[in-house]
């Protein structure tokens, strides 16, 4: 699983990394199209709310479903397994939610949906790393777990401000050097990733 998890996130960043260091201006005419892209808004917005509802009914429903068996007030008890009931069943707003977003929130929705996103990969990814991190000091899976902290700091940055986001990007992308430089940063992060789900064996 590991190395599933390598190729998924290092692939894309080295190719991410490899445009903006070979070509800042490729990188930077694809950044402009992919802020005003419908296509990408809609599709985005949709894995969005899927992957947050699918979390919703794991961990939502799970946990009322606990604090309601442990409950000994019935008002509280009946409560709880209602919200319990409703999470499970989250996925019946979901179509509705998606529709919302797109219809409500057109500005910066792509980049704000892939925010959402990087919000939500830690958690799919967390599960598997935890059987690799060591008692005690650094490991190479370490890198998994920096580089999905930076991406959730990243992604709650951009569900509430995506515009700046979208600045700053056109800031780096727009100077060759910053863009190079970057780029080279992610390139290379993606390819440890890669090398690293591979190196590592199941335990």
């Amino acid at each position: 699983m590991i190395i599933l998890c390598g190729l998924l996130l290092g692939l894309p960043l080295l190719a991410i990394g490899g445009v903006m260091f070979f070509s800042p201006a490729r990188a930077s005419n694809f950044s402009v199209w992919f802020e005003n892209s419908k296509a990408s808004a809609a599709i985005l917005t949709a894995v969005a709310w899927v992957w947050a509802t699918y979390e919703i009914m794991i961990f939502g429903a799970n946990i009322f479903a606990e604090f309601a068996a442990g409950s000994g007030i019935p008002p509280v008890r009946w409560l709880l397994s209602a919200l319990a009931l409703a999470f499970d069943h989250f996925w019946v707003l979901t179509p509705i939610l998606i529709y919302l977003t797109y219809v409500w929130m057109p500005a910066n929705l792509p980049v704000r949906a892939l925010a959402g996103i990087l919000m939500l990969f830690p958690t799919p990814l967390f599960r598997v790393t935890r059987h690799y991190l060591p008692v005690a000091g650094l490991a190479p899976v370490h890198v998994f777990v920096l580089t999905a902290y930076i991406a959730a700091v990243i992604g709650m940055y951009g569900m509430f401000y995506p515009w700046r986001i979208e600045k700053a990007a056109a800031f780096i992308l727009g100077r060759n050097l910053c863009a190079r430089l970057l780029g080279a940063l992610l390139a290379l992060d993606g390819l440890a990733l890669v090398i690293i789900g591979i190196a590592i064996n199941p335990t």
